[in-house]
């Protein structure tokens, strides 16, 4: 049952990893762009799985190949177009490419990633990881005979670095564009190695040639979860943190930019730093302290389950200071609208909507840092 992508249909293949069988289970999700619905048949018993129904969030522009969709209750991972006529009206819109910010002061890769998403290319996979010449061999690989390659090499090896899909019209092209000549010096006025590079070597970001190479590097980058322990792990310290949560609708709306400056400026380090979508779940499990003491309870899961936000561990800079206290204070009160009123410096005042979609999490006690970190990079990871 392939159908085509009528005016009122587009038509994906999707996969679901049933963690009780231990297999995947594939399907067609049809998304029908007049009322917002989603619909979905399994192709192997070759009966409707989902009914049509409207799922918070989901809008055609969620669909891209490599995405990852919460539709009731699962996480649905859209692998491919099961139409030509999708793939055609779609293909372009939704182009996949890979970046990875060069080692860069916190503030800086904020300001480039507010570049990206004014210039039509938002990110759908993210993670801060320490790389290995290994790494660079792999990422490098199209530039191994270029005079620039050992000092890339040397310059890299060992050092924290965030890697990022991005998704766009022409992602390739557009990423390639908004970067600029890979000299510095020769890159347009406005473009990012033109703003923030100094070399060919420390030009602040490196993307993705073509599709193809663009797809063989977030593969590499972003590994399935049997490789995760030993390739590019997240890089979470565990020691005097505190968690730095920014909500999915702040991800969507772009603002995660502004975070990150904010959190810099402010005298914190990003030590670790990984975007994921939660499941309702556990998504439940994480604000379970909340259930009963504070009204606002089901919305904050429902915003936290809606989809990818990032999640961060911080440090603070001066070693005498407690990282969630101090944090807690640039965060401010949970309702923005006080936040404007009384602390209109805190982060919340600065990129929150309501009291809901309040732009941040962070651990509400001292003690509690180190262990919702626990939970981010290391329970969720699992």
């Amino acid at each position: 049952m392939v159908e085509g992508a009528y005016k009122d249909k587009y038509s994906f293949i999707g996969e679901w990893y049933d963690n009780q069988a231990s297999l995947i289970r594939r399907y067609n999700v049809f998304y029908y762009p007049t009322d917002d619905t989603v619909e979905m048949y399994d192709l192997k018993t070759r009966k409707t799985f989902v009914r049509r129904v409207k799922v918070n969030g989901i809008t055609l522009d969620k669909f891209y190949i490599g995405c990852t969709l919460y539709i009731l209750g699962r996480l649905i991972k859209i692998v491919d177009f099961a139409c030509e006529d999708t793939r055609k009206k779609l293909h372009k819109d939704m182009q996949v490419t890979f970046a990875m910010i060069k080692p860069l002061p916190t503030n800086i890769a904020g300001k480039i990633l507010t570049h990206f998403y004014n210039h039509g290319l938002r990110i759908s996979r993210m993670k801060k990881a320490r790389l290995t010449a290994e790494d660079i061999n792999v990422i490098y690989r199209a530039q191994a005979n270029d005079a620039t390659f050992p000092f890339l090499l040397e310059y890299l090896t060992g050092q924290l670095v965030y890697g990022m899909e991005l998704v766009g019209k022409d992602a390739v092209s557009a990423c390639i564009q908004c970067l600029g000549d890979r000299d510095p010096l020769k890159a347009a006025p406005g473009t990012i190695r033109a703003l923030y590079g100094t070399d060919p070597v420390r030009n602040c970001v490196h993307a993705s040639s073509s599709a193809d190479a663009a797809l063989v590097d977030t593969e590499y980058f972003f590994p399935p979860p049997p490789l995760r322990s030993s390739r590019l792990r997240l890089t979470a310290t565990l020691s005097n943190c505190t968690l730095c949560i920014v909500k999915p609708h702040a991800v969507r709306e772009g603002k995660l930019g502004a975070a990150l400056e904010a959190i810099h400026d402010a005298g914190f380090n990003v030590t670790a730093l990984n975007m994921i979508v939660v499941e309702n779940v556990n998504a439940a499990e994480f604000y379970e302290v909340y259930k009963g003491i504070v009204p606002e309870y089901k919305g904050m899961v429902e915003e936290l389950a809606s989809g990818p936000c990032v999640a961060m561990e911080l440090q603070i800079q001066n070693k005498t200071l407690n990282t969630a206290v101090e944090f807690r204070k640039l965060v401010g009160p949970s309702d923005p609208e006080i936040a404007r009123l009384l602390r209109p410096h805190t982060l919340r005042a600065k990129l929150g909507n309501t009291k809901v979609q309040n732009a941040i999490h962070c651990s509400d006690l001292a003690e509690d840092g180190l262990l919702e970190v626990e939970y981010f990079f290391k329970i969720l990871d699992l």
